[in-house]
């Protein structure tokens, strides 16, 4: 059993311990990449349409196919491609894929529509400005900022995502 002959060298072995802890964590953290997205993120209406395919490989890589159509069926899919030399002698080839619209939209828009465009980044800005000091006047913002090495990240990655949080909120409340 370990003896201590003051607070001293149990403080700080209980110090050296949880920095060390929380290094590894943040380590672990970082190590830990989940790189398939969600599908919940994307963006759909009544008219669109979007798939994603996952496709694993013999060596384990997985490939991600997706295709996502607005206005679906009223867009016209072209491709091109053209070649341009690169370095050392070899060809770089750009492929570019474009969704159009076969019909001509107007350009002109209405002044309902204007003001509802206007309203709607009025209350997303609101929103974040809103969410961001929530979550700086709470005690956890204190707390997080408190926290060793780590407290600086933590602290500015929560008043981020209260501030996203927000935006979407206040968003929701004008629908264009």
């Amino acid at each position: 059993m370990i003896q201590f002959k003051s607070l001293q060298g149990l403080s700080t072995l209980v110090l050296g311990l949880g920095l060390a802890g929380s290094n590894f964590m943040v380590i672990n953290l970082l190590g830990s990449n989940n790189s398939i997205p969600s599908l919940n993120h994307l963006a759909t209406t009544d008219n669109s349409s979007s798939q994603m395919r996952y496709i694993k490989n013999k060596d384990g890589a997985i490939e991600i196919s997706m295709s996502h159509n607005m206005n679906d069926p009223k867009l016209s899919l072209h491709t091109s491609e053209s070649s341009s030399p690169s370095w050392g002698g070899k060809t770089k080839t750009t492929y570019i894929h474009k969704e159009l619209l076969p019909h001509s939209p107007s350009n002109s828009l209405t002044a309902d529509y204007i003001a509802c465009i206007k309203n709607k980044g009025s209350a997303e800005s609101q929103g974040e400005i809103v969410g961001g000091a929530l979550i700086t006047a709470t005690p956890a913002s204190g707390f997080l900022s408190n926290l060793p090495v780590v407290g600086w990240l933590a602290n500015s990655i929560a008043t981020r995502k209260a501030a996203t949080a927000g935006k979407n909120i206040a968003s929701s409340f004008v629908d264009c």
